[in-house]
Formats: C-alpha cells, structure tokens, sequence
C-alpha cells in the first residue's frame, strides 16, 4: 500500500458561509470545519500537510473550539439544544463533535431545554403574546409538546386567556370602531384567537359602560 503523500493545503470560504471553511490538498477537498478551529490546531493556507495529519490535528481543535463558541452563544442569553445544535452546525462542526459538545454543556447546567421554556413563556407572557403564539415559538425553538404543554398550562390556562387578552389592549381607545378593529388585529397577531379577542374586547366595552 503507498504512503501517504503530503500536498499543499488550500484554505477556502465556501459561498454563503462565514465561519466554515473547506480544506483542500493539491486542489482536492478533504473535509469542511470551524475557522476557530482552524486557529486551535495552528492550520493554515498554504501548509504542507496529509490528509491524516489534518484529522489528526482537528480531532482535538474541533471539540475544544465547539465548546468555546457554543459558550459564547449561551453568554448573550438561553438557548434550547435545537438553537444550538444550528448554530454549531452552521459553523462547519459535525454530528458527533455537537452531540459530545451539548451532552457536556446539559450535564454543566448550561443548557436546560424545561428551563429554556419557562423563560422564554415568562418573557413573551410579559410582552403580551397569546398562548398560541408563545406556543408556536417553543415549537419554532425545537421544544416539544410534551414539554411546552405543561410550561404553558403554568403561565398561560386557558382559563386566564381573556384576562391576559384584555390586559394587552387595555390602554388602547376602544370607543370607535377603527380602534376596536386596531385591537382586535394586535390581539389576533399575538397569538390570541379570534375568539378570545372578540370576548376580551366586548368585556372592556361592557367595563367601559358601567363605569360610565
């Protein structure tokens, strides 16, 4: 069997990317990964390699330098493992260094799906979003409904929906018809359903009259 042969490494970005890179040796693609872990390994364009030497090299780089993105990722807030899992991805790490990466960064405390959920329900509750909608943003962030159901029978029962409904629109004038239909469109485009919206704003109209 022949050795081996080492050529000249060729660095490229690939269209429509920003931190991937393709590697190439004499012109021929060897893999795509991270350009932080391009840094780690101390790999760069024009170096005489093998192609064993480059996986050699970024066996260790990729792991440690997923780990650190991933962790600057969850500085600026929480991230579900489907948010996660994108964005790693997205930067040219494969499937077994991402799954390494987030069963780490779950055993740490790092990143919590449940809590992830609770969060995201309290801060789109306190925005005025609808069950629906905050319903369908978990869905959007990989939560599923064996999970996001129970979340959102904490925050959002159906039971309180009108409540919360009336309190999203209670600043609005709601004397005119232009107004109500004003309400009635951001209710529906928070997430509440048409129903819950007609009920919130004829109960604010029968408030309004009885204080009069």
């Amino acid at each position: 069997m022949a050795e081996e042969a080492p050529g000249r490494l060729t660095i490229t970005s690939p269209r429509g990317t920003r931190r991937v890179r393709s590697l190439s040796i004499d012109g021929l693609e060897i893999r795509r990964t991270s350009i932080d872990a391009l840094r780690i390994a101390s790999i760069q364009d024009g170096d005489t390699l093998e192609e064993r030497e480059v996986a050699n090299l970024l066996e260790d780089a990729e792991p440690q330098a997923a780990m650190n993105r991933a962790l600057r990722i969850l500085g600026h807030r929480e991230r579900s493992t489907a948010e996660l899992t994108d964005r790693l991805s997205e930067d040219g790490y494969t499937r077994p260094v991402i799954e390494s990466v987030l069963a780490k960064l779950a055993e740490y405390g790092y990143l919590d799906d449940a809590r992830f959920a609770e969060d995201y329900a309290r801060a789109k509750r306190a925005s005025g979003w609808g069950r629906r909608r905050i319903a369908a943003g978990l869905a959007e962030k990989g939560i599923l409904p064996d999970m996001s159901g129970p979340v959102l029978d904490a925050h959002l029962p159906q039971s309180n929906e009108i409540e919360r409904a009336c309190e999203s629109v209670k600043t609005l004038d709601l004397t005119d018809r232009k107004g109500r239909a004003r309400a009635l469109r951001r209710l529906v485009s928070r997430g509440f359903s048409y129903e819950v919206a007609r009920a919130a704003l004829d109960r604010l109209k029968g408030d309004a009259q009885d204080i009069r």
